[in-house]
């Protein structure tokens, strides 16, 4: 998959939303980052990187089976999810 340096709006709301920390502080463990540093590229205040992008790439992943397991596509299930 390939990324710009800056994470979009959407994108970062949809990571935020569709995962859970306990995921995220998995994903970054597993991938030799804080998981103070996979937040801040998360919330955009850093920038993505060719030693962090499989990180943001993990977390879409799990987003997309969070949404599946409920049985949504990854759009319906942010959009459910946002305002709870």
């Amino acid at each position: 998959m390939k990324y710009s340096k800056d994470i979009s709006i959407e994108l970062k709301e949809i990571l935020k939303s569709c995962t859970t920390v306990a995921q995220r502080k998995e994903v970054a463990e597993s991938n030799g980052l804080s998981i103070h540093t996979l937040n801040s590229i998360i919330t955009g205040n850093r920038k993505i990187t060719t030693k962090n992008n499989k990180c943001v790439t993990d977390l879409l992943r799990i987003a997309i089976n969070n949404a599946k397991e409920m049985h949504f596509s990854l759009l319906d299930y942010y959009q459910d999810i946002k305002y709870l």
